[in-house]
């Protein structure tokens, strides 16, 4: 499944020979050359001709760039025009050290001529991230995350929401480091995501206020957190062991009493629910509820699913379509926080879930779509999604396509991985070990939870390095 894939803009911009061109003239001739190397990239030997078309436009900015040095010397922001285009050409053919050399001057120049905290610096950056990103470079791409969060955070243009936002793509940024870098770096990387999110949480509550609806995102975020934190500390490898001597030697908390904290924290959020008086809000806020009972392993959770069935009714549900929603079963905890079922279904069906309805009392048909998993020593915990600016690279992920059954508490029965990619007892085992630990929410019917069988779902994991 390809869930980054590098996608690198080639934007080749024109300048006549030896003479600076004004900016709209410049602008025609980027058009125009860039049409003539669509059209040569469709004729034959057109590799050959791209090669030294590029290679004359590389020469042709130099010169630009250094008539420009020349007259107005080496801080003249009119260079951050033809820097822009240098360094896409360099990024176009794989240069990428170049490139970040050229995307540097040019981030120094726009500090230099707008200030340190401009927003215009935040293209220059992101380029610098997927450059380095590509390369490899964890460290570097980590320390230019960190410079998009310092110009959100200190502008004082920035809304609330734009610095949130900035400071959660850091935070996503090191959930993904966990996967492109050193072993021993995994446990550190997430530290620093739980310390982010704690800023985040003050900076939220002290602009919207405790109680606010605007508080719900970042508190379900916290209460996914602690799930995470009893996956960590439950893992079988170094990861486990890393997060004992990092975590639970420091805050000597049970790993059941995070997942119970993540509880507290969802019981809070329906309590902001329904002040707005929402009865489908409550009603999801219910479900919510019940799901993290379910991971608890709480008898509450029946009654919670109920009380849901009876708010939805009350929201205008019909009968059928409360049915359909509680007899699809997803993984636990759901990670993503929705206000109404229609949120939540459209949320499942993009990850590829398909429910038939069962006839004469059979079981429906339920394929629960893709589940991808965040790393090989984290199999049952969902993958975070990459910051945006780093949507479309992928990294190497082993499939394996299951069916299993679901016990009326939740649990899973003979979960097998019928095929996988690769070809290998290792990826249907780490498969079906990740099945067997995982929590769903149980197909409930009239009074009571019913057992499903022959459930189907395509299990993802990245492998280990």
């Amino acid at each position: 499944m390809k869930m980054w894939l590098t996608k690198l803009p080639i934007a080749v911009r024109l300048s006549t020979a030896n003479f600076i061109l004004p900016i709209r003239v410049i602008s025609l001739v980027v058009t125009f050359g860039t049409m003539l190397l669509i059209h040569a990239a469709e004729e034959p030997g057109s590799l050959v001709a791209v090669s030294i078309e590029q290679s004359e436009q590389i020469e042709l900015y130099r010169n630009q760039i250094e008539e420009l040095e020349s007259e107005f010397g080496p801080f003249e922001r009119s260079l951050i025009e033809p820097l822009s285009g240098l360094s896409e050409l360099y990024t176009g053919i794989g240069n990428l050290e170049d490139a970040n050399a050229i995307l540097d001057r040019q981030l120094q120049l726009m500090r230099v001529s707008e200030g340190p905290d401009t927003f215009s610096q935040v293209p220059i950056l992101e380029a610098l991230i997927v450059n380095n990103v590509t390369m490899n470079d964890i460290e570097a791409a980590t320390n230019f995350f960190e410079n998009i969060q310092f110009v959100y955070l200190q502008n004082p243009e920035s809304t609330t929401e734009q610095k949130l936002r900035a400071m959660d793509d850091l935070r996503h940024w090191h959930f993904t480091a966990i996967n492109l870098g050193e072993k021993r770096s995994r446990i550190n990387h997430f530290r620093i995501t739980r310390e982010i999110l704690d800023d985040m949480l003050r900076i939220a509550e002290d602009e919207f206020g405790e109680n606010s609806e605007a508080m719900i995102p970042y508190l379900y975020k916290e209460a996914i957190e602690k799930y995470h934190l009893l996956t960590y500390l439950f893992s079988h490898d170094e990861i486990g062991e890393n997060a004992y001597d990092a975590i639970f030697e420091a805050e000597a908390i049970q790993p059941t009493t995070y997942l119970r904290q993540g509880y507290n924290t969802v019981k809070d959020i329906r309590e902001i629910v329904q002040q707005t008086r929402n009865t489908e809000a409550d009603a999801m806020a219910a479900v919510y509820e019940a799901d993290f009972q379910m991971l608890l392993g709480m008898g509450l959770a029946q009654r919670s699913y109920r009380e849901a069935m009876e708010l939805f009714a009350q929201a205008g549900k019909s009968e059928q379509q409360i049915s359909d929603f509680f007899s699809r079963p997803i993984v636990l905890p759901v990670t993503e926080y929705y206000f109404s079922m229609d949120a939540a279904l459209a949320a499942q069906d993009a990850a590829g879930y398909r429910y038939t309805r069962g006839e004469d009392g059979e079981d429906p048909v339920a394929y629960l779509g893709n589940f991808v998993a965040w790393n090989e020593s984290l199999l049952n915990a969902a993958k975070p999604a990459p910051p945006e600016v780093l949507s479309d690279f992928e990294i190497e992920l082993h499939r394996a396509n299951m069916r299993f059954t679901i016990q009326s508490r939740g649990e899973t029965r003979t979960p097998d991985a019928e095929s996988s990619e690769p070809d290998t007892v290792q990826a249907r085992v780490d498969a079906q070990d990740a099945l067997e630990m995982m929590v769903f929410r149980p197909r409930f019917r009239g009074n009571r939870w019913r057992r499903i069988r022959d459930v189907t779902m395509t299990y993802w994991y990245p492998p280990e390095k």
